[in-house]
């Protein structure tokens, strides 16, 4: 199924987030609304106004905003947070702008209620920013948006970082239409997965790899060496190895 652009927010604003033109290329993992009864109505969702306990703001007008989406995914979330705060070495949360959750429009993950967008998190002791087309190659900011890209990828399979595509500079999206409730894990073959690997490689561990999106010898090799230094005995398509090597991303940067 081809997977359309997300429209990010509760109302539709030109040039925010994904655009709706239906240009995105076919992803590496399909996307398949059946299991939960293809577009969902906003009466099957919930309404969730803060994450960690931190208010949500829309980041086009910086307007505090409730947002809609799944209740369980909202717990994952939730779950998430909590864990991102305690081990980021921020601080408790006290902000979060998005361009939404939940949107009335098919072939998404935003349709079913479980699908988040990040732009800007705010914590007691600093701030993590989503906005590559902002600070671009700023080697601080990289440093941070990967650890927070390693964070919500271990518990979101679906995590999309500005190397996807230019509408991804603006945020990170995260969804479970891959793992669901369950673990998350790796797929060698998916492009956008060994992205995340890469960056995680690169701006976090400090390792010389190449942004090729194929999971390929260099990118193996700095692999094992980091599992080597964390101490990681698991493979890393294993959920529990992708667990491991990812929040190791999260402690590095701390």
């Amino acid at each position: 199924m081809r997977r359309r652009a997300f429209l990010l927010g509760a109302a539709t604003v030109p040039l925010a987030g994904c655009g709706d033109d239906g240009s995105l290329s076919v992803p590496d993992v399909p996307i398949d609304l059946s299991g939960v009864g293809g577009c969902r109505s906003p009466e099957s969702l919930v309404t969730f106004s803060t994450l960690g306990g931190a208010p949500l703001s829309y980041e086009v007008t910086g307007t505090p905003q409730s947002f809609r989406a799944d209740p369980q995914f909202v717990e994952a979330l939730e779950d998430w947070a909590a864990g991102w705060a305690a081990a980021s070495g921020l601080g408790p949360l006290t902000g979060v702008s998005t361009y939404g959750a939940f949107v009335d429009k098919c072939d998404s993950w935003h349709a079913a209620g479980r699908a988040f967008d990040f732009a800007t998190l705010t914590h007691e002791g600093g701030v993590v920013s989503c906005r590559y087309d902002q600070w671009g190659d700023d080697p601080a900011e990289l440093r941070g948006y990967w650890r927070l890209a390693a964070s919500v990828a271990s518990r979101f399979t679906y995590t999309l970082t500005y190397r996807y595509n230019a509408q991804h500079h603006n945020h990170i999206h995260i969804d479970n239409g891959v793992n669901g409730y369950d673990a998350a894990s790796l797929r060698e073959g998916s492009r956008t997965q060994v992205d995340l690997v890469q960056g995680v490689l690169r701006f976090v561990f400090g390792r010389d790899v190449e942004a090729t999106g194929r999971y390929d010898d260099a990118t193996k090799s700095a692999v094992r060496s980091v599992q080597r230094e964390l101490g990681i005995t698991v493979p890393l398509a294993t959920p529990d190895g992708w667990r491991e090597f990812l929040t190791g991303a999260v402690a590095l940067g701390r």
